[in-house]
């Protein structure tokens, strides 16, 4: 049996893994859940709650962060970096892709 900490393999009847020392006992006895059925969170631009092309709002849903303070932060940046923020929001705009997100506080 693989060791779900550290996946070093130990035998089959083995309570605790060899390497680490991890109880691989109750490993057995409750089913592992599976990677696959957690819904995978995706960085895109909101149409729905965007000022100029929904970056803003994108990052706040993906961070789960408050809309109002990153636009805020985004403007301090651009404020402090200038051209910097400035181009990298344009390429964020033509990079990501974006999609309906519902409502973000």
């Amino acid at each position: 049996m693989k060791c779900p900490q550290c996946g070093t393999e130990n035998p089959d009847d083995a309570m605790f893994c060899g390497k680490c020392g991890r109880n691989i006992g109750e490993a057995k006895a409750q089913p592992q859940q599976s990677v696959i059925n957690e819904q995978t969170q995706k960085f895109v631009r909101c149409t729905d709650n965007r000022m100029v092309a929904g970056v803003c709002s994108g990052i706040a849903k993906y961070t789960n962060l408050d809309l109002n303070l990153v636009r805020a932060l985004t403007v301090i940046s651009f404020l402090f970096t200038g051209s910097a923020t400035f181009w990298a929001y344009i390429i964020m705009w033509i990079i990501i892709p974006e999609e309906p997100c519902g409502q973000i506080q």
